[in-house]
């Protein structure tokens, strides 16, 4: 039996929310995981017995409270873990594990000189 438009627009856009390309960093991992929690509780909450409600939504409660104070624990001690990805753990570890061999100073950076793009330049960019 074939499903409806709108339901399989749903699924897909609930699918994409979960598989979406983005930047791997704790911070965006808790967004996440904080959207999904919500989305639970809401289902949940309809779905069970009135008398069950208030106790489903006291927990998700206290799980975001301790997802907060685990988050600003965290923020408080190693903030820029927070927002590095596995991307800025590699850049900033090249030196330390020797695969790049020097690191450049600021003055040498503004001395160096400059190239341009030829795609950039007739509007390809990073569509190509």
């Amino acid at each position: 039996m074939p499903q409806p438009d709108w339901i399989e627009k749903l699924t897909g856009k609930f699918i994409s929310w979960f598989s979406r390309k983005e930047v791997k960093t704790p911070l965006s991992f808790f967004f996440r995981v904080v959207g999904a929690i919500v989305l639970i509780t809401v289902v949940a909450m309809w779905l069970c017995d009135p008398q069950q409600r208030i106790t489903i939504f006291e927990i998700t409660v206290a799980v975001l409270l301790l997802m907060v104070i685990g988050v600003g624990v965290f923020a408080w001690v190693r903030p820029k873990h927070l927002v590095y990805g596995e991307t800025g753990h590699r850049a900033e570890f090249r030196l330390a594990m020797g695969t790049e061999t020097q690191e450049l100073e600021a003055v040498e950076v503004a001395n160096m000189t400059g190239t341009s793009n030829p795609k950039a330049l007739l509007g390809q960019g990073e569509n190509s």
